[in-house]
């Protein structure tokens, strides 16, 4: 063991490195032109928003993030595995916002996203804020905020399993 250690074997030099470039996708603004997203899209994901521009810039996306919205438009299932900041979050949010504005409010829960730590549940909850916080009433506060003309709401439900409780199982 030793010997592997202090021939480098067993701990390998560091290593640095950049975050990759990702292929570019298309514009939201583009698929709500193909028809593939709903048309309030085209103003719910936009970046940049602030007071002075309320209405912020077009968003393009990533190959990736396009693919799996077209996959999940089409009724396709999909899994994303791509590095950490690219982006994964929205191959899923559009998409279920989008069902959300074609479903309409007032017909029950359309979507459900679990995630396995409150850290990242926590997260994703300021990128839904980003996107549907501004056309809703941020005056709410977070977890729950109905946004989108009230049809995409989202609330964060977390916290710990109380001592005593039976957590789930596969059985």
């Amino acid at each position: 063991m030793d010997r592997g250690l202090n021939a480098g074997r067993l701990w390998p030099d560091p290593s640095i490195g950049l975050n990759p470039t990702f292929a570019s996708g298309g514009r939201i603004d583009d698929l709500v032109g193909e028809g593939l997203l709903h048309s309030a899209c085209r103003d719910i994901f936009r970046v940049n928003k602030v007071p002075d521009s309320p209405l912020g810039q077009q968003l393009r996306l990533h190959r990736h993030q396009e693919d799996a919205i077209r996959r999940a438009r089409a009724g396709r299932s999909f899994v994303m595995t791509t590095g950490t900041g690219s982006g994964k979050s929205l191959g899923y949010i559009v998409p279920a916002v989008d069902h959300m504005l074609r479903a309409g409010s007032g017909q029950g829960i359309k979507a459900l996203i679990v995630y396995p730590m409150n850290a990242l549940a926590n997260s994703q909850i300021e990128e839904l804020d980003k996107f549907l916080a501004p056309l809703g009433d941020a005056t709410k506060p977070t977890p729950q905020r109905r946004s989108a003309g009230g049809a995409a709401g989202f609330s964060l439900i977390a916290g710990p399993v109380p001592p005593g409780r039976p957590r789930a199982t596969n059985s």
